[in-house]
């Protein structure tokens, strides 16, 4: 099990929220879309909290009259350069006054994206199906290794082992010498195991990590991407593209209808 880790610590309660969804039978892609929808309004809810509305709404107006101005303006007596400087100056304080309280507001959504990488990323591989084991900064020769429980071969032209996932409930074991490696399947799937470092104390591996003393940095899997949309080209089938796209549907329709400057 992955250790804690800062932002993997709502996970718990989603994954609950996530249950529930899915006992009402709603397809992954609507489960996202709730997510993102609690990501926009709690982010969103706090930005208009945190920031000035007051004044960021009479510098739009400001802003308006000098972008106008400018429009008409013409360069005798510098009149130009002025108009010119007072917008820089005006967009200057837009942006420092939308700054941290945007900062601030977008935490709720790293949340999120943690707990929906973990849960929407990867799908265990079917047994049988063909799985390569790829290790990265691997100390010695592949001759040095030996799998326990299963048939694996090195692929040189792929510089991976490769094998047919076991059936459940079913382990092998990468050796050198007398010092297990690796073990597969892993606890959760996952695209890659490597040693913890200083950043998985914001997140975590969900699948947990290989041990300090293990003579490979990493391995990375082949591990099957769940679709969540089965229709375009293959990036805007995953989680992410879904996600970010009700979060963006989601935030400007709360900006409209709550008038957020």
């Amino acid at each position: 099990m992955a250790d804690f880790s800062l932002f993997d610590s709502l996970n718990p309660v989603l994954a609950l929220v996530d249950r529930l969804l899915a006992g009402l039978s709603l397809a992954p892609v609507w489960r996202i879309a709730v997510f993102a929808a609690l990501g926009s309004l709690v982010s969103m809810l706090l930005f208009k909290k945190l920031s000035n509305q007051a004044e960021l709404a009479k510098l739009k107006q400001e802003i308006s009259q000098v972008q106008k101005d400018l429009v008409r303006s013409s360069d005798e007596n510098g009149s130009l350069g002025k108009v010119l400087r007072r917008n820089l100056g005006l967009s200057g304080r837009q942006l420092w006054l939308s700054f941290w309280p945007a900062l601030v507001a977008s935490i709720p959504i790293l949340f999120l994206l943690v707990f929906c990488s973990n849960q929407f990323g990867t799908e265990a591989t079917d047994s049988g199906a063909r799985v390569y084991v790829t290790p990265v900064e691997l100390d010695g020769s592949p001759a040095d290794y030996r799998w326990i429980d299963i048939n694996a071969q090195w692929d040189a032209r792929k510089k991976a082992w490769t094998f047919y996932q076991p059936e459940p409930r079913r382990t092998a074991i990468l050796m050198r010498g007398a010092e297990p490696q690796l073990t597969v399947p892993t606890v959760v799937p996952t695209h890659v195991l490597h040693k913890k470092q200083w950043w998985n104390f914001l997140i975590a591996n969900s699948a947990g990590y290989i041990d300090d003393s293990a003579s490979a940095e990493r391995f990375e899997f082949n591990t099957p991407t769940q679709v969540i949309i089965n229709w375009g080209p293959k990036w805007m089938r995953g989680w992410l593209f879904a996600f970010m796209l009700f979060l963006v549907l989601f935030s400007v329709a709360i900006k409209i209808v709550w008038k957020i400057h």
